[in-house]
């Protein structure tokens, strides 16, 4: 499929350029880490054609990319759960407190690990793999990989409660999205991917926002009022989990959703 190498080849060019000059850091952070996350989706699209140890080798390195920007996007992620989340009068000394941290993890990107990605970014460009060979029976390996794990990680998720599995859960939803996107798929099931992985991913940015709380008793001087947004994160956190265990999205059996998705 030439259209998709073109299509991640372009995707690279983009996220380089995008940091070369950014007008927004927080904006860019976020576009690169998503633009990571589809290119590791593709990843596993074109798994059995370029070869494990390829694979691999690629993988890491966009994860690389992706944890050298995790500290900044989950500064940024915890001023934007504060505002969404009811406001308090007592809540004025957790946003400066917040807002001061988000200041300093920015301040830490650019004084060294942006320059990181970027290099990263460029090494990953110049030997991203071509895949002439791929066939119909690799392209459907890489989605039936994705969609039965998604399937094994939402009934973990329910069973365990655990934000590991409800995080794992997301990124196995994400790639899914995005491989179907490349493929041109049903863009009802697309949308319903998309809907998804944005409730899990406020769910993620609750469990961020709730563990931030937890280690840093300092930011609320009353205990009152760190109770009660504690307590107001875990609600709504519990909100978004039953939302996304209602989803209909993995009800098909694997090869059902792959004929149907895919074809032959």
């Amino acid at each position: 499929m030439p259209a998709l190498h073109q299509a991640e080849i372009a995707r690279l060019d983009q996220l380089i350029a995008a940091l070369d000059l950014p007008e927004d850091i927080d904006a860019s952070v976020h576009t690169t880490r998503k633009g990571v996350k589809r290119l590791r989706a593709h990843l596993r699209l074109i798994r059995d054609s370029i070869g494990e140890d390829l694979y691999r080798s690629e993988d890491a390195d966009l994860r690389k990319i992706g944890r050298l920007l995790a500290q900044s996007r989950d500064a940024f992620v915890l001023t934007q759960t504060l505002e969404q989340l009811e406001s308090s009068a007592g809540w004025g000394p957790a946003a400066a407190f917040i807002a001061a941290h988000h200041q300093a993890a920015i301040g830490e990107l650019m004084a060294g690990p942006i320059e990181e990605v970027r290099r990263s970014l460029v090494a990953v460009r110049r030997g991203w793999p071509g895949h002439p060979g791929l066939t119909h029976g690799a392209i459907t390996a890489g989605v039936a990989r994705t969609y039965a794990r998604g399937r094994a990680e939402i009934e973990a998720a329910g069973a365990t409660g655990h934000a590991a599995a409800f995080h794992a859960w997301r990124k196995r939803v994400k790639y899914l999205r995005y491989q179907l996107e490349a493929l041109g798929s049903d863009a009802t099931v697309v949308a319903s991917l998309t809907e998804l992985g944005d409730c899990l991913g406020l769910e993620h940015d609750h469990t961020v926002f709730i563990d931030f709380c937890d280690d840093n008793i300092d930011m609320l001087p009353d205990r009152r009022d760190r109770y009660v947004l504690i307590d107001r994160a875990e609600k709504r956190r519990e909100e978004l989990r039953a939302l996304a265990l209602a989803t209909d999205a993995y009800e098909r059996q694997t090869n059902a959703f792959i004929d149907a998705m895919v074809g032959e």
